[in-house]
């Protein structure tokens, strides 16, 4: 037997700084970005959704034949946006609840505390959850709505889970 263990790999500290994984860094620094954005996105709400009003009523006004898809797709798109203006407040609110508890998640982790992992996902089915409550399916007016509204949440949540064998404390 030539087995050698060191004292770092016999003891385990308390206070030994253990270091963090690569997918979790990787998975967290994506989580601050995402963080960030969102939260860029949240505040400039009220003024995109306006914005995007004003396209749609130029684009209904210049005369241009549509085709019906389209002329069905703008009324689709039109119809979320008002119902988002008249939930704008609940659903800001949603919002930054849930960027709070994702960011919050995301630092516990990166600190490999547990509990991180279950405030990370109950800050991504927040919004799922308040905002199919708010609005309905009519929030999801296309593929690429429900893959950032939908998708991706469930994405991070399952490649946190991963990680959670690097959680200890």
């Amino acid at each position: 037997m030539n087995e050698t263990n060191s004292t770092s790999d016999v003891l385990d500290f308390a206070g030994e700084k253990r270091e963090l994984p690569s997918g979790l860094k990787t998975l967290t620094i994506l989580t601050f970005i995402g963080c960030g954005l969102l939260l860029l996105y949240t505040l400039l709400a009220p003024m995109l959704n306006k914005f995007l009003l004003g396209i749609m009523d130029k684009a209904a006004g210049s005369g241009q034949e549509m085709t019906a898809k389209q002329l069905e797709d703008m009324q689709k798109g039109r119809a979320a946006i008002e119902l988002m203006q008249n939930n704008l407040v609940p659903i800001l609110v949603i919002s930054i609840v849930s960027l709070v508890l994702c960011f919050v998640g995301a630092l516990w982790m990166r600190k490999l505390k547990k509990d991180g992992f279950w405030i990370y996902s109950a800050g991504e089915i927040l919004p799922v959850i308040g905002n199919f409550i708010l609005l309905g399916t009519k929030q999801f007016t296309g593929v690429t709505s429900v893959i950032f509204g939908v998708g991706i949440p469930i994405l991070f949540i399952i490649l946190y889970a991963r990680q959670r064998k690097y959680l200890v404390v």
